[in-house]
């Protein structure tokens, strides 16, 4: 291990969190070590610090991915150098996470990023970009088939079925529309919040709707009875609370899969006002789904169990994605010094985030 050593911002305890100095590694086989510009909050951040949710031990380090320049390439590390420009879906472990001056990372979870897209802005991407593809074209999920390119030459089998992302404002929710689109289906249905709607339709959505309108689940009705077979047999719920799992209940097939970003939370928000409690595992008195549905529970960092995935998603289908600009990269909330010391810049995204404050953004952090 390295005399070196580097700041990090991490939770120390629940509902505390610090700078701390931690030991800078080197990389082994098959890693990199990343020099970090920025990293992303997102709503986990908020479960482990205030929570302590699914952390074994403290301190536990912020940030889910990073951006910023190749510092050290180890051993087996061909098609990277240093310098390259770069993002990482920075979860393997807490020593590993993103909201630290050098993290590192694994080949497989790893991104070359081109030239125009900014740091900042790549930092917003791989945690969901992956959550939106494994969801999609995963067999255990909704498992659509791979496409074979961005685009696609070939018209995908269930190209004209309709298939619903609700909460399609959410950062996932925006890739998956833009992923579905660009793989040739033509009749993607979008429930958000009234503001978001023109941007999903430019992302290829066939269909907004107003989650919030009384009449939502006649109108989400009325367009799949209008489909080839008259049947809602695909959703992905990228809320995963009780009321919109209750909402797609009234929706989907009893012959259909709904996928649900874990883990539950209990009332209707990312992150629930009215408990504390979720589960990564969803029990059968907490199912509402017609019987014959079925659903899959997504786990997102369970992805690289995958080989194709793990070889593939990060490595190359994203930088060719970004490069031919299939996807653009989530807006973003920046929180840079003018929001004071790195520390002050965390609690400021811990706030946003744990208070329900952000909608169709990605809180992004400079880190240096």
């Amino acid at each position: 291990m390295s005399s070196k050593t580097h700041t990090a911002v991490a939770t120390t305890s629940v509902k505390q969190f610090d700078v701390i100095q931690v030991p800078t590694p080197k990389p082994s086989e098959g890693e990199v070590l990343i020099k970090v510009a920025y990293a992303s909050m997102i709503a986990f951040d908020t479960y482990i610090n205030d929570l302590g949710y699914m952390a074994a031990s403290f301190p536990m380090t912020f940030g889910f991915n990073a951006s910023g320049t190749i510092a050290e390439v180890g051993p087996g590390v061909h098609d990277l150098k240093v310098g390259d420009r770069v993002a990482a879906f920075a979860f393997h472990s807490s020593e590993a996470k993103g909201m630290q001056e050098y993290t590192l990372q694994t080949r497989s979870v790893t991104s070359k990023i081109p030239d125009f897209i900014s740091l900042e802005a790549a930092a917003s991407i791989p945690d969901n970009l992956v959550t939106a593809f494994t969801t999609l074209f995963k067999p255990e999920y909704l498992g659509l088939p791979y496409p074979t390119a961005f685009p696609s030459p070939e018209t995908p089998p269930l190209a004209n079925a309709p298939i619903l992302i609700y909460g399609a404002g959410s950062t996932t929710g925006q890739y998956a529309i833009q992923l579905l689109h660009s793989a040739g289906y033509k009749n993607v249905l979008a429930t958000a919040s009234p503001k978001h709607h023109e941007f999903l339709r430019s992302l290829g959505a066939s269909s907004t709707f107003d989650y919030n309108s009384p009449t939502l689940i006649e109108d989400v009705q009325s367009v799949v009875a209008a489909s080839e077979d008259g049947k809602l047999n695909l959703v992905l719920d990228c809320i995963t609370a009780q009321s919109t799992m209750a909402t797609i209940s009234k929706m989907v097939s009893t012959e259909g899969t709904v996928a649900v970003l874990l883990p539950l939370k209990i009332g209707n928000k990312v992150r629930s006002e009215e408990s504390d409690t979720m589960y990564l595992v969803i029990p059968d008195e907490l199912n509402p789904l017609p019987k014959g549905t079925r659903l899959a529970g997504v786990r997102t960092f369970l992805f690289e169990e995958t080989p194709y995935l793990k070889d593939n998603l990060m490595p190359k289908i994203l930088p060719a994605l970004l490069e031919a600009k299939i996807i653009q990269p989530n807006k973003i909330r920046l929180l840079d010094e003018s929001f004071g010391s790195l520390k002050d810049r965390v609690e400021v995204g811990l706030d946003l985030l744990r208070n329900n404050k952000i909608s169709g953004e990605k809180v992004i952090v400079k880190v240096a």
